[in-house]
């Protein structure tokens, strides 16, 4: 049995089977189950205290803040999630945030996919002219899928985080509109 897009959920972007749609409520549940441990969750989401609910879940993007749910078709639940957040007081500047695979799918490649995917949705529908995110530096998987899509370091920065009382380093990487067409231009590598 094959599973598309339900007539009421908004598709973002689409990439052959792949697709970006709209956050729901229902998701948010599924999504508090992803991170494996806290440590995973404190990667994820350094501001969010253990035990990760829907209502968090729900927080994270903030008031103007745009949850999207990487999809692929024939899959009835979303495979990852992610945001695209404007930063503030930066007109055309968005901020990438909470980009998490489904811990089934991890190490297939799904999360260049998604990150493919809402690069197009900022740069080709949301007018962006830079997105940018920071990461810990030593979440190498994260950090390779993020060089690998267009992303470069843009400098590192010292975040001190509540939840457990330390600072900690943090990778910032960026991607200009310039950086994302000529990317796009270039042909796949084999």
């Amino acid at each position: 049995m094959s599973v598309t897009p339900s007539p009421t959920e908004v598709v973002h972007v689409r990439n052959g089977l792949y697709y970006l749609s709209s956050f729901n409520k229902q998701a948010a549940s599924l999504i508090t189950g992803w991170p494996r441990d806290a440590r995973e969750l404190f990667r994820l989401a350094p501001k969010t205290l253990p035990p990760l609910t829907e209502a968090k879940v729900m927080a994270w993007p903030g008031q103007n803040g745009c949850p999207l749910l990487f999809r692929r078709d024939g899959v009835t639940d979303p495979l990852g999630y992610l945001e695209l957040n404007p930063m503030p007081v930066q007109e055309r500047h968005l901020w990438m945030g909470h980009c998490v695979i489904q811990p089934e799918h991890r190490g297939r490649g799904l999360g260049r996919v998604m990150v493919d995917l809402v690069l197009d949705k900022a740069f080709l529908h949301r007018d962006a002219e830079r997105v940018s995110l920071v990461v810990f530096p030593d979440n190498v998987p994260a950090v390779r899928c993020y060089h690998r899509v267009g992303f470069l370091e843009a400098g590192e920065q010292v975040k001190y985080f509540p939840t457990t009382g330390h600072r900690y380093r943090m990778l910032r990487m960026s991607i200009d509109r310039r950086q994302y067409e000529l990317i796009r231009r270039e042909p796949a590598a084999g």
